[in-house]
């Protein structure tokens, strides 16, 4: 696995923290669980789309999942999903494969690392 996909950037979170949350919860908290049950649901469709050779459908998943990603401080993953969504584009599938593997398997302990924030 490739660490790098786990930073987050600090500054995103720290400004997310600081938004008032409307009841008991901490609004980053929500957050969090909310991008851990999307993130895992795209990429469980991304990996669909590519074994279907749905390039385009891969595509707008990983926009998605980029745009979500980012939003919430994993901009070093977001920027891989991004690398992956220009190779669907490209229609290059076996590199986007590729890709996908190590976003899996970079997934449980960014969600780790962002719950521990």
């Amino acid at each position: 696995m490739d660490d790098s996909l786990t930073q987050i950037d600090r500054s995103v979170v720290a400004e997310l923290q600081r938004l008032p949350a409307r009841g008991s919860a901490n609004l980053f908290v929500k957050l969090v669980s909310l991008f851990q049950i999307s993130s895992a649901e795209a990429l469980a469709q991304l990996q669909t789309a590519l074994q279907m050779s749905a390039a385009g459908q891969a595509a707008a998943i990983c926009h998605r999942l980029k745009s979500i990603a980012g939003h919430i401080g994993a901009v070093a993953f977001a920027r891989e999903v991004g690398r992956l969504e220009g190779h669907c584009v490209e229609g290059d599938l076996a590199r986007a494969r590729d890709l996908l593997g190590g976003l899996q398997a970079a997934h449980p302990t960014l969600i780790a690392e962002l719950a521990r924030s």
